[in-house]
């Protein structure tokens, strides 16, 4: 078996180490790389390394992990030599170069040679959620493992100090420099949200505020039925989404009102007017909120959506483990 990859190799990153990692992991006796030349890698780019600098970073990249056998030839087409060659069986490529794929393997049969097996790797994703990309490295953006070096900016889709504050705090956590403004939408769900219409509202918020940012953070609470607790749960959703249109979701603890309250919930008013009925807090939303109330200040609002924006958050952390 005989496999070939390809690609401009220009600042070396861990999306080079897993394509061709994968490459290698095949055993094939040798593995055929092709490297894009000056010339054709400026086709798509304003600056790249010279062929000769690539190619001795790349080798020694390769000396580096023992991977095994390898010949580089540079390339400058598309195809390289991938649409001549008879011995060769396999293709590794990048998800986002399965299209040139498909085309190469039309080509190689309408030369009378049988079409490559296709080996497609992940693309790997950095901290913001975009690929890890040699032309946002040299930009200052990420680094080459994806740490996301330029200040991110996060849009929260309220107007809730609380959930600007939860959202400030964990991004704040996680990315060295970070700005998180407060970007009012519409939810598009009731004011008072049941079971699914909770997490579609954080949904809908994260979309609408996303705009020009990094992400957009949608946090929304609502009522839903647990058959265990025989009866309604208060719980908090969060969703973020980044600029590729990724999604994550999640949500905080659930926890039951007093029957009071749902009571008044049945007949319309919302468990932000129903607790400031029962208690005699106005504003109890945007301050402590009911569960500083019912846990006797054990826990507070802030703490409550941050445990929320931290779950929505799992998928980006270990961001490897989530990979398609």
């Amino acid at each position: 078996m005989r496999v070939v990859v390809g690609g401009t190799f220009d600042i070396l990153h861990d999306g080079h180490r897993a394509l061709l990692g994968a490459a290698f992991a095949l055993k094939s006796k040798e593995v055929l790389i092709g490297m894009t030349t000056d010339r054709f890698a400026r086709e798509t780019r304003d600056r790249v390394n010279p062929y000769d600098r690539r190619e001795r970073a790349l080798r020694r990249f390769l000396r580096a992990r023992r991977w095994g056998p390898a010949r580089i030839e540079p390339i400058d087409d598309a195809y390289g030599p991938a649409d001549d060659l008879a011995d060769l069986d396999v293709l590794v490529v990048s998800a986002e170069r399965e299209g040139v794929a498909k085309a190469l393997n039309a080509v190689r049969v309408s030369k009378g040679l049988h079409p490559l097996e296709v080996r497609t790797v992940p693309m790997v994703l950095a901290q913001d959620g975009l690929p890890i990309a040699s032309r946002r490295i040299r930009a200052g953006i990420i680094d080459r493992r994806g740490v996301r070096m330029k200040t991110l900016v996060v849009h929260v889709g309220t107007d809730n100090p609380v959930k600007v504050r939860a959202v400030r705090r964990v991004f704040a956590d996680l990315f060295p420099r970070v700005r998180v403004r407060a970007v009012p939408v519409s939810s598009a769900v009731p004011e008072q949200p049941f079971e699914e219409r909770a997490p579609a509202g954080a949904m809908n918020r994260a979309r609408a505020a996303l705009r020009d940012a990094d992400f957009g953070v949608g946090v929304e609470a609502g009522l839903h039925w647990d058959a265990a607790a025989d009866g309604y749960l208060d719980v908090q959703y969060c969703a973020v989404v980044d600029r590729s249109g990724r999604l994550t979701l999640g949500h905080g603890p659930g926890f039951a009102y007093p029957p009071a309250v749902l009571a008044r919930v049945k007949q319309g008013a919302t468990v932000g007017q129903a607790m400031q009925e029962l208690t005699g807090v106005r504003g109890i939303g945007s301050r402590q909120g009911a569960i500083g109330y019912l846990t006797g200040r054990r826990m507070d609002r802030d703490r409550l959506t941050e445990t929320a924006v931290l779950m929505a958050m799992v998928p980006r952390i270990r961001r490897a483990l989530y990979s398609n």
